[in-house]
């Protein structure tokens, strides 16, 4: 929140805004100084040359044109009645021009609260996840007595071709689903690059959800920021690897940015506030993943709680925050000034953090940004190496989930290579050794691949019987359920900022609302057996202990398929 916006006797006016504010990074600023401010207007001459002002949706940019993706219309004096056509809203930089764009490839709904990630080499971004509502969908609205609901998958947008496309996320988490968590891209991995998230809140695609804070307290919804999941672009595949260190608490509705050593031994993902459901569960603290080491650093704790708000990369080791609200005791948005933070650090709503020096800051020199970024102390004592790399630490302290995550990483195997094979580490020539005939070599071969054979069957058969023992099949629901309850008002606030250029970042103001939402149908889900314990999402319930989860998922079975009944009757 900036304190541009009105406040009148300790209350902040509501209003809609039809402009995008823009920073000039091209040149020094400190975040106290107002003349740092652009816009840009949304207003064209015409419907069609117009932008609409929607809360909770993100901004993707390919340095010619800014694309306004997904969000909700508010119901803030002003705002329009009914949402927009589902598209893309397309700003020309150059000539200044607002167009609705009408992408091809696979139709894709608009969402909301999801992650997103922007391409620094190629005219590509990435939606993760997300929620549908009535607010966000004019289809959905057109319907009687709607209801949100989280869906899966993973949207690519194709900016260069003005595609679409809708990957599966049901490998992702336990439910597929994941809504204001953490998303950072690692392009110099993989063959197309690999995203990696956590942290948020999930629940069962399709189902009822209220969406309200309030309901995130029940740990079944929330994603442990211990839990990390990784896509592999270019193959298609997701990963899953437990993290251990100073793991933060749960949270949602923070920012990172991604920087990575100068070898690329390693990549430093840092992390900013967000809210933990309460104030004591919430801190204002820089958290570090380290990747491939899956550790985690606690790297800062100098800065007030603050959620809802945007991280930016400026340079190469500077974090611009941008925006958010700063939680009042146990109110997550204060309906006062005092959810405006003003302090020095935060001047106008904009901090600065050094990712050389794990420090905050009010000024930005853009030739001092130019530097390289250098792996900070607090980092290397942990995963070893120097300023510039050599990472020591290559692996997560109880090894990777699959071995091919490892090779997706570039991690150091020890023994095992890039492909899971032994190399030979006998340096001497084989003219000592005893030489086999091709007919011996054959049999000796085709008994192994035999032999093989058998085990992989058999291991095969015992892992599908224990992941059935321990996953059992529960209710799940694919479409939207449309029931008696009537929707008021998603919650509406900031979000990301985007880099519209290398110099200039841009930021989509918000409109709080003033209606709640109702409550949830279902007010509990089914919690995976794979809970994370001690760090460990590897660690295997004892045989004893499998007896009594089994009892308690069938238990949350019933109680969740008895409410489904009663919600659509």
């Amino acid at each position: 929140m900036r304190p541009a916006d009105a406040v009148l006797n300790g209350s902040v006016s509501v209003s809609i805004p039809d402009t995008i504010d823009t920073v000039d990074l091209s040149k020094p600023f400190s975040n106290a100084d107002t003349s740092v401010w652009g816009q840009i207007s949304k207003n064209g001459t015409t419907f069609a040359s117009s932008a609409p002002s929607l809360n909770d949706g993100s901004i993707f940019s390919d340095n010619s044109s800014l694309y306004l993706f997904g969000g909700a219309i508010s119901m803030a004096p002003g705002a329009p009645g009914t949402p927009p056509p589902n598209a893309i809203y397309q700003y020309n930089i150059g000539e200044s021009q607002w167009t609705q764009m009408n992408p091809g490839g696979e139709l894709v709904q608009r969402v909301l609260i999801g992650m997103s990630a922007q391409s620094s080499t190629t005219s590509v971004g990435y939606y993760l996840g997300g929620a549908v509502t009535p607010l966000s969908n004019p289809s959905f609205y057109a319907e009687t007595n709607s209801t949100p609901y989280m869906i899966e998958g993973l949207v690519t947008f194709d900016e260069g071709s003005a595609t679409l496309k809708n990957s599966s996320t049901s490998q992702m988490n336990t439910d597929g689903t994941v809504a204001e968590g953490y998303l950072a891209l690692i392009e110099s991995l993989g063959l197309e690059g690999i995203l990696i998230t956590f942290g948020g809140f999930t629940d069962i695609p399709g189902a009822p959800s209220g969406l309200e804070d309030s309901d995130l307290a029940d740990p079944s919804f929330q994603w442990p920021l211990a839990n990390v999941s990784i896509y592999d672009i270019g193959n298609g595949a997701w990963f899953q690897q437990a993290a251990t260190g100073d793991i933060p608490p749960w949270r949602y509705m923070g920012c990172s940015v991604l920087v990575s050593a100068q070898d690329r031994s390693s990549h430093s993902i840092y992390v900013f506030g967000g809210w933990g459901n309460s104030f004591g569960g919430s801190d204002g603290n820089v958290y570090v993943l380290s990747i491939p080491s899956f550790r985690w650093i606690r790297v800062n704790e100098d800065s007030n709680r603050r959620s809802r708000h945007s991280c930016n990369l400026l340079g190469n080791h500077t974090m611009l925050v941008v925006g958010g609200i700063q939680p009042i005791g146990e109110q997550v948005l204060p309906s006062d000034a005092t959810g405006c933070d003003t302090s020095p650090m935060f001047a106008q709503g904009l901090g600065i953090f050094s990712l050389n020096n794990h420090t905050w800051a009010t000024n930005y020199d853009p030739s001092e940004g130019a530097a390289p970024y250098e792996i900070h102390p607090s980092i290397s004592n942990v995963i070893g190496g120097n300023e510039n790399g050599s990472a020591g630490t290559q692996t997560p302290a109880g090894g990777f989930s699959q071995l091919a995550l490892g090779a997706l990483l570039g991690a150091h195997q020890g023994l095992i290579d890039a492909v899971g094979t032994i190399p030979n580490t006998d340096s001497t020539s084989s003219a000592g050794m005893k030489h086999l005939t091709g007919g011996v070599i054959a049999g000796v071969v085709n008994a192994a691949i035999a032999g093989l054979g058998i085990i992989l069957t058999i291991l095969f058969a015992l892992l599908r019987r224990r992941y059935l023992r321990l996953h059992p099949a529960r209710p799940r629901i694919s479409n939207p359920i449309l029931h008696g309850r009537k929707i008021s008002e998603l919650d509406s606030l900031p979000r990301p900022s985007e880099m519209i250029d290398e110099n200039t970042a841009a930021h989509e103001m918000w409109a709080p609302m003033d209606k709640p939402l109702p409550p949830r149908p279902f007010d509990k889900k089914i919690a995976s057996l794979h809970e994370m314990e001690g760090g460990d999402l590897g660690t295997r319930p004892a045989e004893r202990e499998l007896k009594r989860e089994q009892a308690e998922v069938d238990k949350k079975a019933k109680i969740v398929a008895n409410r489904y009944v009663r919600s659509v009757e």
